[in-house]
């Protein structure tokens, strides 16, 4: 996993800010430690509905915190799943 210790704890404290009973997963290039670069790519399912202004909020605020590109990913609940969500619960559960 190639996110520092201080990202980690960034990434869960806005998230968890949201929504405590909400779960976090890290996907993508960033779960893999033999990759360079990259964004980093999270996903996140909240236990109540996050709305547009909300998730927009969510996302600037990890891309200030990390200081680095962050794409957000967020499965409201009682939304339709999709292939993504599905390949996203594959990463590492923050």
């Amino acid at each position: 996993m190639r996110i520092s210790d201080i990202e980690l704890q960034l990434i869960r404290d806005i998230l968890y800010k949201a929504d405590t009973q909400g779960r976090i997963y890290l996907f993508g290039s960033r779960v893999d430690d033999r990759r360079k670069g990259g964004d980093i790519d999270l996903f996140f399912e909240p236990a109540q509905t996050l709305g547009l202004k909300a998730q927009l909020a969510l996302q600037c605020q990890l891309i200030n915190a990390c200081d680095t590109k962050v794409d957000l990913l967020i499965k409201n609940p009682g939304q339709n799943n999709a292939d993504i969500f599905d390949i996203a619960r594959q990463g590492i559960r923050l």
